[in-house]
């Protein structure tokens, strides 16, 4: 299957330098390979990144160039492409102009205006003399033009602002460090609103790793859950093998791993059967789940030596999960293989859940084994939604070019082969999934590298 990997060529690349700035900095804003990238979004990652935020913007459709009638999603993502821009740079315009991402009705005068092309601060909204850029597309349109024109034409024409030289914004002096920075002071020549562009630009673009992703450093053999933008670390390797695959530990800078907030460690085994003030528990992942009674304890056949005792603060970090009574089956799972058509099920409790592709199956529960079955098997249980790879998962789908990360039930799209390899991720870990499976799991937003140049860089890169 790597042959449909069109875009995999196995290199060495040196991890770059892709810590951020957690304060705004006047003189340099983003750099020039975040704004000219044009390929950072495609169209359907800048469908979903609206979808998202819950946007209007994700259902609006209005007359394109062309003619035709087009989704704001397709308005954005052409724009870039015809200008070499990035998408990136028009979802924060928007947003830091008229707050169109975030915004579920806005006004005719909001869209008009999208991303404040045109509209000085000494201009009437209905000055004649303006009106050609009035409506949506115009603005988008616009937007990414002018911004293309300020590289075509700095050198020539001495009002557009550019790296290296100073200017007094709003009272301060402002020596922007590279032409993008330049560039936004000539578009919008203000500093509160060259801050508001970063805030939006380092909110929904920072560089991050999926919730799901296990992480350890260069110089330290600790590894860690990267869970709601924190970092648990894994006390101990029982721990790590009962709840973790070890192939999917990736390398990641200290300085990521540092910005992290700490979270709780995990030190208890999943399955582990533990004994806690208010009763006892089975541990199942995320999920406690407590017995009705000891006697249920004993019926699973659990040797009381291998009871842990714990504190009720150790289970904190535990969503409380069903109850199990004496009567309940399949405690911790099994995989069924229906003999009549070959279609697995994961079976727990009273429940099954469809298994839409052998390898999921490899992917989520690894030491099971597949057992044959009747569907008169089924016949007590509920029916559930299918089961979808578990977070940190790498994929593929037969008959696409594209690789995702799992999280929280999303695919995420790896934009390139450098943030692939940036990210740490291995080659051989991509699972190959069947086409259907593509279908049924919903897209996450894109995962993107924000790269951030150091001190030498950005003056290396004055013109």
């Amino acid at each position: 299957m790597k042959k449909s990997l069109t875009f995999l060529t196995i290199i060495s690349l040196l991890l770059p330098n892709i810590s951020l700035a957690t304060e705004f900095n006047p003189n340099f804003i983003i750099t020039d390979e975040a704004m000219q990238n044009k390929d950072a979004m495609n169209a359907t990652d800048i469908q979903v990144f609206l979808q998202e935020k819950n946007s209007y913007l994700s259902d609006f459709v209005t007359e394109y160039i062309d003619g035709t009638n087009r989704k704001a999603s397709y308005i954005i993502y052409d724009s870039a492409q015809k200008y070499n821009i990035s998408p990136k740079y028009l979802l924060v315009k928007l947003q830091k102009e008229q707050s169109l991402v975030t915004e579920d009705s806005p006004t005719q005068k909001q869209l008009d205006w999208a991303t404040g092309f045109a509209v000085c601060d000494s201009c009437a909204m209905d000055d004649p003399k303006i009106q050609e850029y009035k409506g949506f597309v115009n603005q988008v349109d616009s937007a990414a033009a002018v911004m293309r024109s300020y590289y075509n034409k700095y050198v020539s024409q001495s009002w557009i602002k550019r790296a290296g030289q100073s200017y007094t914004i709003d009272g301060e002096i402002v020596t922007p460090a590279n032409n993008a920075t330049a560039f936004l002071y000539t578009y919008t020549p203000h500093l509160h609103g060259n801050e508001n562009f970063w805030t939006i630009w380092q909110a929904w673009f920072e560089q991050s790793y999926p919730d799901g992703t296990l992480a350890k450093t260069s110089d330290s053999s600790d590894i860690y859950l990267i869970q709601d933008g924190k970092k648990r670390k894994i006390a101990n390797m029982t721990s790590l093998v009962t709840r973790f695959d070890q192939n999917l530990i990736i390398t990641i800078p200290a300085s990521e791993l540092a910005k992290l907030e700490a979270g709780s460690e995990i030190k208890l085994p999943n399955y582990a059967i533990v004994n806690a003030p208010s009763g006892y528990y089975l541990l199942d992942y995320e999920y406690k789940r407590k017995f009705d009674s000891y006697d249920v304890v004993k019926k699973i056949g659990y040797n009381p030596d291998e009871v842990i005792d714990v504190t009720e603060s150790d289970l904190n970090d535990y969503s409380l999960g069903e109850p199990i009574s004496l009567n309940e089956e399949n405690v911790t799972g099994k995989l069924l293989k229906l003999k009549v058509n070959g279609e697995m099920y994961y079976i727990k409790g009273n429940k099954y859940y469809p298994i839409i592709d052998k390898n999921i199956a490899k992917i989520n529960f690894p030491d099971l084994t597949i057992e044959d079955a009747e569907v008169s098997e089924f016949s007590t249980l509920n029916r559930m939604d299918p089961i979808l790879p578990k977070d940190g998962s790498i994929i593929g789908i037969e008959g696409s070019p594209y690789i995702y990360v799992m999280e929280n039930g999303k695919k995420r799209h790896i934009a390139d082969e450098k943030a692939f390899n940036t990210f740490g991720y291995n080659w051989n870990n991509i699972i190959w999934l069947n086409f259907y499976s593509g279908l049924i799991i919903p897209d996450g937003q894109a995962l993107q590298l924000i790269e951030q140049l150091d001190t030498l860089d950005m003056a290396t890169k004055v013109e």
